[in-house]
């Protein structure tokens, strides 16, 4: 069963003539279950086009259902963390997890009846994430790394059947990173929920995903599908092996390709 259903999609910024089309007639379907990832180059539209997904923008042209729903602003189901992992300084880090669930309209009308429980629930979250005794630091105690564990574990406190992910770990050093991979990997073992992740860094798309999405250069479209069969969940060491070396491989590749069609279109208005 599909969770996010997209037909047609299309956006430009201040109109909808060809300069200033943004992504143009993308079509995506991602099953329940599924952690797909979506590449690209830069510019091509990755980030704006999380901001669709999440209500943040309306499209011209298409449509956006997530569980049969059109997407007319943001929603509860879905979470959310990006690259840079924003934390209110004066709220300590099990406050700044509990933040959704007080301002969501679904949970605030009790959110102070049932405070004891949703704590519980963010502190069994912070032990998931290797940040045991962590709650009552602020967020200027903590490192980038277990700002973006906090992050992540805000995200997901409502429990929700989405996760969506903007370069979640872009911002951090190698070892960092690996650890949240593995963190990330850890969560999908003991909750069930789908993940929809925009990235730069190939190995990292292989390395998490079910399925990996190329996008051309702007205006951005869907090109390729490519899916990972490996099993989960995965060790480290398996970046190595020939098979997973190949599938970054082939995404460079369509990577590297898009951006020369790009760099080979003639300038609009330009006289030879």
């Amino acid at each position: 069963m599909s969770v996010i259903d997209i037909e047609g999609l299309r956006l430009g910024y201040g109109g909808m003539a060809p300069e200033q089309i943004v992504l143009d007639g993308i079509d995506l379907h991602i099953d329940s279950g599924e952690f797909a990832a979506i590449v690209g180059p830069s510019g091509c539209g990755k980030s704006t086009f999380m901001k669709l997904l999440s209500g943040l923008l309306t499209p011209q042209e298409g449509q956006i259902l997530i569980d049969n729903e059109p997407v007319t602003g943001p929603r509860s189901q879905v979470g959310m963390a990006f690259q840079n992992a924003i934390m209110l300084p004066w709220r300590t880090t099990l406050d700044n997890i509990l933040l959704p669930l007080e301002v969501a309209p679904a949970t605030k009308s009790d959110f102070r009846h049932r405070k004891a429980q949703y704590r519980r629930q963010a502190e069994d979250l912070l032990t998931a994430v290797g940040l045991e005794g962590m709650g009552s630091k602020y967020p200027w105690e903590l490192s980038g790394g277990m700002r973006q564990r906090a992050s992540l574990c805000r995200a997901m406190i409502h429990e929700p059947p989405l996760l969506l992910l903007d370069e979640p770990f872009g911002a951090l050093d190698a070892f960092t990173k690996e650890e949240l991979w593995l963190v990330l990997q850890t969560l999908r073992q003991h909750r069930t929920f789908t993940v929809l992740m925009v990235t730069h860094d190939l190995t990292e798309a292989v390395y998490l995903s079910d399925t990996v999405y190329v996008m051309s250069a702007r205006p951005g479209r869907m090109l390729v599908r490519q899916n990972i069969t490996f099993d989960q969940p995965r060790d480290l060491d398996i970046r190595f092996e020939p098979g997973f070396v190949s599938h970054v491989h082939d995404l460079r590749e369509h990577i590297r390709g898009t951006r020369a069609q790009a760099a080979a279109k003639p300038v609009l208005g330009a006289t030879s």
